[in-house]
Parts: structure tokens; C-alpha cells; sequence
């Protein structure tokens, strides 16, 4: 009939198959692993060189309180994103917009928590970290790396499944998105990381913390 819009009926996949479109394009959008660890090296290589031993362990440690921060408020977003997942709003762009923000205030507050983070107990993240520091520099410099470029890869992945579950949402209307999906996600997340990191192998299953130096 004349002046009637068609309704377009959006196909239906469910969170085991937004998950698996996640994978399939870190996959096909990143270096294979091992080339992955070897830039990080030769990044952490650079930035040592150009660097004196003080100010190299005050960067890593400002960004690392940074980066747990960030992933903080970015996991708190996801969360609020798979409750909304199949509503109209926030649209892709809202979401992009959304992420940058959030980028901008946890980066104008974390770079004051360092000492709150790592210069007492450090908190349920960083008892170890913060143990060592001021005791065995070079113990704490390492784990300090270690816990750096975990937190940094965990962002990265993190921050590019908002842009896949952006897209998907787009052609499809995801089913079986309950109080488990969040756990489904982020487990996943951490176990590309870890894989990527060289951490744990394909198919090893890892519990929700971070894993330790």
C-alpha cells in the first residue's frame, strides 16, 4: 500500500556468535602473536632507552594506573551496553563518543591515584606490585612491565569489542544476552590477551584475574 514504510525484520544471532565475529576479526585484524609480543618488546626497548631508570619506572607506572582505570570504566560501559544490546540507543556514534569521553576523564584523574594504587597496599589488583616497590627495583620494574602491557592489551581488545558489537548490532538482533553474558565476554577478552601475550596456550581456561609475573 502506498505511503507505508516496510519494516525490516533484523536477523537474529545469539552472544556465542557475536563472541565468535569478535575472535574471527582480532584474528584477521592483528599480528599473529608472537609478532604482537615482539613489537610490544622492542616498544618497551625504545621508550627504556630514551628514558633514565627513574623516569622509565614513574611512566609505566602512571600509565598502568591509567590503563586499570580506563578498563574499570570500560567494563562498567560493556556491562551497561549487553543490558541495551538490541535498543536503538546509544546508536555507533553515541558509543564512539561515549569511549573518547570516558578516555579523556580517566585521564585527567588516574595520573594523581598512583601513589594510592602502588605506594601503599596497592588494593586487590596490585598487593604484589606495590610490595616490591621502594624493596627490589629491579623485581618491581619487571613486574611493573609485566602488569603494564597486560593492562594494555586488555584495553585494546576491550575498547575493539565495543567497535564489533557496534557493527553486529547494526544487522542483528542478539538473543540469549542475560546476567552470564558479561562473564561470557569478558572472560574471552582476558583469554585473548593472555593468548596474545603469550601467557596461556589455545583452549587453556583462565579465572577473571589478572594473571601474575
Amino acid at each position: 500500500m502506498a505511503g507505508k514504510t516496510k519494516k525490516t525484520t533484523k536477523k537474529k544471532a545469539d552472544i556465542e556468535a557475536l563472541i565468535a565475529t569478535f575472535s574471527e576479526h582480532v584474528s584477521e585484524n592483528y599480528p599473529a602473536p608472537d609478532v604482537y609480543r615482539e613489537n610490544i618488546s622492542s616498544m618497551l626497548a625504545a621508550k627504556k632507552e630514551r628514558m633514565e631508570s627513574g623516569e622509565y619506572v614513574k611512566s609505566l607506572e602512571k600509565n598502568l594506573v591509567f590503563l586499570n582505570d580506563l578498563v574499570t570504566e570500560g567494563e562498567a560501559y560493556l556491562e551497561y551496553l549487553l543490558e541495551r544490546i538490541n535498543d536503538k540507543e546509544p546508536a555507533t556514534e553515541e558509543i564512539t563518543v561515549a569511549l573518547g569521553s570516558m578516555e579523556e576523564k580517566v585521564r585527567a584523574g588516574a595520573f594523581g591515584r598512583v601513589e594510592e594504587l602502588l605506594g601503599g597496599k596497592g588494593g586487590e589488583e596490585f598487593g604484589e606490585l606495590a610490595a616490591l616497590r621502594g624493596k627490589d627495583r629491579e623485581a618491581y620494574t619487571e613486574k611493573l612491565e609485566f602488569n603494564y602491557i597486560y593492562f594494555m592489551a586488555f584495553r585494546m581488545l576491550l575498547f575493539e569489542f565495543f567497535g564489533v558489537l557496534a557493527a553486529v548490532r547494526e544487522e542483528y538482533e542478539i538473543e540469549r544476552v542475560d546476567e552470564a553474558a558479561f562473564g561470557l565476554v569478558h572472560s574471552n577478552i582476558k583469554m585473548t590477551a593472555n593468548y596474545y601475550l603469550g601467557n596461556i596456550s589455545v583452549g587453556e581456561v583462565v579465572d577473571d584475574s589478572p594473571p601474575s609475573a
